[in-house]
């Protein structure tokens, strides 16, 4: 089976072919967890808040060059 969308418009559960993405949230696997993503969007926003999903990964530009981390620019100090 498809994947399971939140339509922000319309304040429903929609499949794979409901309305356009821009105003989704999703994909989800099932159903029933579509119907909870405005509370996992709001859990994610805590945690991004709070520091706990913090990332201690080396950062990366767009394309996955790594920078050093000082500077404005890519390889700059």
């Amino acid at each position: 089976m498809g994947k399971w969308w939140y339509n922000l418009r319309t304040q429903q559960v929609e499949p794979d072919d409901g309305g356009p993405n821009a105003e989704r949230l999703g994909p989800f696997d099932t159903k029933e967890e579509a119907t909870h993503a405005l509370e996992l969007a709001a859990k994610r926003n805590e945690e991004w808040e709070s520091g706990e999903d913090k990332w201690d990964g080396p950062a990366t530009d767009p394309v996955g060059d790594e920078w050093e981390g000082r500077g404005d620019e890519k390889g700059e100090s």
